[in-house]
């Protein structure tokens, strides 16, 4: 349905997103002279309150931070505003379920919890926006399987059709001046590496995920389904693709997203604000946080996680650059929980963020190695290690 009238507060548009955008990527590196005033400045206010609150100052350290309960949202109306509302509910039981995949062994199926946002992606203020229909579809190889678990952001009008074969979803949607997307699951029976033509350096064969739709589409190889981060900026009005997936680990430990929005305050930083999502695509709580710029010239974001009632979950900690942000999650003690990755875009000064955590396992490799000194400082003894493939 076209969006003529929405509050710029839903315009939650995510980011697990891929390594550079290119020439759309946002270093928030900006002169203050080229940011203009946010056009949620109510949000931007509140999030600046709401991490002073809670001691966060600066962006270098959670040293002021304690592991205390808050109120539900931060107790901001207009952060609840911002990143409440109602919960859509679910559409599907979990894609494992699926008589066709009960009988099959454990190595013999691997299963993604994915999320897809498309519309809006990166507003600026130079352009004005125009409704567009996507209609997209979800598919992957016949034999797999993909299912959507819940809507994002949908309005009257926007709807996942029934699903008539297990390996494609069909949708209806039009976006105005925002998104639209969902959280989906896929499942890859008998995954292997999937062959290239080394002439074009495409995949010719196996299994694969798509999204598909008039304005764009995409296809990725079932390989690059454990830590996918993509963005893909279409045109100058700002619409896009952005795609997030997670592995579910073989062990029971917990994956999901985060989401929200990020803005300049200052000519060392910002703030930034959202939801933290269970891998289903339910809300599981709220964070909030700066970023900025250390005097070593460093480029760090620490944050604070509560639950839907304000209760104490985590602290967050980690760099950003390039499009691109990374860290870790600490619980209470500074103890590791587990990681995070992601993508940001925007422009004049503020933006959106997707990105995925996982929990951390016994039988984890850890992308860094890294943890929280007792000042609240974090400090990596490791480099990053190559990017999992599957």
């Amino acid at each position: 349905m076209r969006r003529i009238a929405r509050q710029l507060t839903w315009t939650i548009a995510v980011v697990i997103a891929a390594t550079a955008c290119g020439e759309d990527a946002l270093t928030p590196e900006l002169d203050l002279e080229t940011v203009t005033e946010d056009p949620d400045a109510a949000l931007v206010t509140a999030i600046d309150g709401i991490t002073q609150q809670f001691g966060l100052t600066d962006a270098e350290t959670l040293a002021g931070v304690g592991e205390t309960d808050e109120a539900p949202a931060f107790g901001s109306d207009v952060f609840a505003e911002a990143f409440g509302g109602p919960e859509a509910p679910e559409l599907g039981v979990d894609v494992a379920s699926d008589p066709a995949l009960l009988t099959l062994a454990p190595d013999k199926l691997q299963i993604y919890n994915v999320m897809a946002l498309w519309g809006r992606i990166r507003p600026n203020r130079n352009t004005e926006w125009r409704p567009v229909q996507w209609d997209p579809a979800l598919q992957v190889a016949e034999g797999d399987a993909v299912r959507v678990r819940r809507e994002i952001l949908f309005e009257p009008g926007d709807k996942v059709h029934p699903q008539e074969q297990r390996n494609l979803v069909t949708m209806t949607s039009w976006t105005g001046p925002h998104v639209d997307g969902v959280v989906a699951q896929v499942a890859i029976v008998t995954p292997g590496i999937t062959p290239t033509d080394p002439t074009t350096d495409t995949d010719v064969a196996g299994d694969f995920f798509a999204f598909r739709s008039e304005p764009y589409s995409v296809r990725i190889p079932a390989s690059d389904l454990g830590d996918l981060r993509m963005a893909e900026v279409i045109d100058d009005t700002g619409n896009g693709v952005l795609l997030a997936s997670i592995r579910r680990a073989p062990d029971p430990c917990g994956v999901g997203f985060m989401k929200g929005r990020w803005a300049r305050t200052s000519d060392r930083g910002g703030v930034f604000g959202g939801v933290w999502v269970q891998s289903n695509g339910r809300r599981e709580g709220y964070l909030a946080g700066r970023w900025g710029v250390t005097a070593a010239g460093e480029r760090v974001f620490h944050g604070k996680i509560v639950n839907m009632q304000g209760e104490f979950l985590a602290f967050m900690a980690g760099t950003y650059g390039d499009g691109v942000y990374e860290g870790e999650i600490y619980g209470r003690g500074r103890v590791l929980l587990g990681y995070m990755k992601g993508r940001y875009s925007g422009e004049d000064g503020h933006g959106f963020f997707l990105g995925g955590w996982r929990q951390a396992c016994v039988t984890d490799v850890p992308p860094r190695t890294c943890h929280l000194t007792p000042d609240g400082i974090r400090v990596c003894v490791t480099p990053a290690l190559p990017e999992p493939t599957g």
